[in-house]
């Protein structure tokens, strides 16, 4: 075995053993693509979270993004609003159980109360 062979044989174990783009360029690819997109869309989310949550438009899924709200208060939530008509202010809050001046505390900079929607009013058809 010559010299130059055996350094070539040391090359090529020495490669196999570190990463290189060769055998990671795939996945790597993908994650950039991944990333980019994750990047390009962030600003649309970022100008939905931006906004106060209108707690008299509000869905359940979003109540249940806001801290301290799971489940069971957003539907609480929910109820009540339905109850009365709708918030007329974001200390109303602190009358849905499981809701104290703390969490309502939390919750003010991120919620907002606009105006109450207009219940569906029912049409009789005439005949």
């Amino acid at each position: 075995m010559s010299i130059h062979s055996s350094a070539r044989a040391a090359s090529a174990t020495r490669a196999l053993r570190s990463p290189s783009l060769a055998r990671f360029g795939f996945r790597n690819a993908f994650a950039f693509l991944l990333l980019a997109l994750t990047l390009a869309s962030a600003p649309a989310f970022a100008s939905e979270a931006a906004k106060p949550l209108d707690l008299n438009r509000a869905t359940a899924v979003q109540l249940e993004a806001l801290p301290g709200i799971g489940e069971v208060k957003a539907a609480a939530i929910l109820a009540i609003r339905d109850e009365r008509g709708g918030f007329s202010s974001v200390a109303e809050l602190e009358s849905v159980r499981g809701i104290g001046p703390a969490l309502v505390g939390k919750l003010r900079p991120l919620v907002t109360v606009g105006a109450a929607p207009k219940p569906a009013s029912k049409k009789t058809a005439r005949k």
